[in-house]
């Protein structure tokens, strides 16, 4: 099949895919009426495009759901980079207040792994995890992970931005990362992204009111770190050792050489 015929193939798909969403104009009431009711959010703001949700929603009030039809130039942790693509994939920012960056990041984590389970068949969901700190991952046929969701939690003292990449309708990605991702609709579930986001606007909701007790014992379930050997790199050098749990209070817990050590998530990075 010559150049052309490709494109052509991939704008079906896209149109395809884009056809399926609730028309972008009906976002802002359909969100509005959902958060009649709900506890840290009460107002959004639905972009066409954008650079980042996290840059528009850093001059957003408190309780803001900054959302965008495409990120052009989204970040990851670390300064790591999100791919652009398009009008396929779900691009959000959460405006709350702080909490300690480790039970925000496992709130996070639990509200978008759980989002993503209750919209896929059962057998499914079951290969739905988290990996460590920010990624959803779904577990392929040889059992490696392949990324669905990434996390990127910014703020300061008073404010917190959570922001949540999920890719929903993408068909294939570039090659480079073709083997490391998967989408909603790779899975065999086709999506409305309004219907996800009001999903996850739910879950998140919920488990950011939870108690530390609950977002721990659900992290429980999905963790697919807990027992692995793994290097992290810290401020005060490389960590090495078997990973033990996560807890919202303290971060990850890892049993090393000279005994159990805590690694704050918002400090710490897996060595690959």
């Amino acid at each position: 099949m010559n150049a052309n015929h490709n494109d052509a193939a991939t704008g079906d798909a896209r149109h395809a895919a884009a056809s399926r969403d609730t028309a972008l104009e009906q976002w802002s009431d359909a969100i509005e009426q959902a958060l009649a009711g709900l506890t840290h959010f009460q107002s959004t703001k639905v972009l066409r495009e954008t650079d980042s949700t996290q840059d528009v929603a850093a001059h957003s009030a408190l309780g803001c759901v900054v959302v965008a039809s495409r990120q052009r130039a989204g970040r990851g942790r670390l300064g790591n980079l999100w791919a652009d693509t398009g009008e396929q994939g779900l691009a959000v920012t959460f405006v709350v207040r702080t909490q300690s960056p480790d039970r925000l990041a496992m709130a996070a984590a639990v509200a978008t792994a759980t989002t993503l389970r209750t919209l896929v068949q059962h057998n499914v969901a079951a290969r739905i995890g988290v990996k460590w700190p920010n990624d959803i991952v779904v577990a392929n046929a040889q059992g490696h992970p392949q990324k669905i969701a990434g996390i990127l939690i910014e703020g300061n003292d008073t404010r917190a931005l959570i922001g949540i990449g999920m890719n929903v309708a993408q068909s294939t990605f570039e090659n480079e990362i073709a083997q490391r991702a998967i989408s909603l609709l790779q899975l065999g579930q086709p999506c409305d992204r309004l219907a996800v986001l009001l999903e996850l606007t739910r879950q998140l909701d919920h488990f950011l009111s939870a108690s530390n007790r609950v977002i721990e014992e659900t992290y429980a379930t999905l963790d697919r770190t807990a027992g692995l050997r793994m290097r992290f790199l810290t401020p005060q050098g490389v960590v090495e050792g078997v990973v033990l749990r996560c807890d919202p209070a303290i971060g990850l817990l890892v049993q090393t050489a000279t005994g159990v050590t805590n690694l704050p998530a918002a400090t710490t990075r897996v060595q690959l």
